[in-house]
């Protein structure tokens, strides 16, 4: 069945949200002239900078779009501080896994930012709902907490679904500190209630760096609810 373009479009744009969520990579192409890109075809004037969210699909596309291509490979990270910004500077779209069809996805920067946003969120939540558990850094005086980006003087506590990222954030001041594997039900009933009376934000899946997702606790237990529903 044929299916109408913004239909398409729409499945497009999931499918790459979902899929960069779990690997946390997204995939260019570099070429003579910077990133791969075309001409919009949304937005008069304005260019759109490809992305995708596997590596052996750029790749396939590579020789199309661009001049002596090379892969590059941005983390989410790197997107939020760096990429979009950048782009947004330049005012150029951003287009989701172009595969030399007619028909393309394209975004605006900070359109992307949120969603991607979104899309870590989902995929922290459901994470976290198959295994039961949260996963928090620990030392003797209580759970370790980052400075906020959004909230001024405030404090995040960072959280992991995987406790592979964990471990790999026990290094510096946090060295001596231990990974704590919490129910995920005391997760909801005590420490988002401890953060909610200390004034404290929660970071899902925390990743270091401007544009890390920080949430009030009782946002974080309402997607909990909502999943469960």
């Amino acid at each position: 069945m044929h299916l109408p373009p913004l239909v398409q479009q729409n499945a497009c744009r999931d499918r790459f949200f979902s899929a960069i969520s779990l690997s946390r990579r997204v995939y260019g192409v570099q070429g003579e002239q910077g990133l791969a890109r075309r001409e919009s075809r949304r937005m008069r004037g304005r260019d759109v900078c490809l992305f995708w969210s596997d590596e052996a699909t750029a790749a396939r596309w590579a020789h199309s779009v661009a001049s002596n291509p090379r892969i590059k490979d941005f983390s989410l990270t790197e997107m939020l501080a760096s990429v979009l910004p950048g782009l947004a500077q330049h005012r150029r779209l951003v287009g989701l896994d172009w595969l030399g069809d007619e028909v393309i996805v394209e975004l605006d920067p900070m359109d992307f930012a949120e969603r991607l946003r979104i899309a870590c969120l989902d995929a922290f939540v459901r994470s976290v709902e198959q295994i039961g558990a949260v996963f928090t850094i620990d030392g003797p005086y209580g759970p370790a907490l980052l400075r906020s980006q959004t909230k001024p003087d405030g404090l995040v506590l960072p959280c992991w679904a995987n406790p592979g990222e964990a471990y790999s954030r026990l290094e510096g001041p946090w060295r001596e500190m231990l990974v704590i594997k919490t129910p995920l039900s005391d997760f909801i009933g005590e420490r988002l209630a401890w953060l909610s009376r200390k004034g404290h934000l929660v970071g899902p899946d925390h990743q270091d760096g401007p544009g890390a997702l920080e949430m009030q606790p009782a946002d974080v237990k309402a997607c909990f609810r909502r999943i469960a529903a």
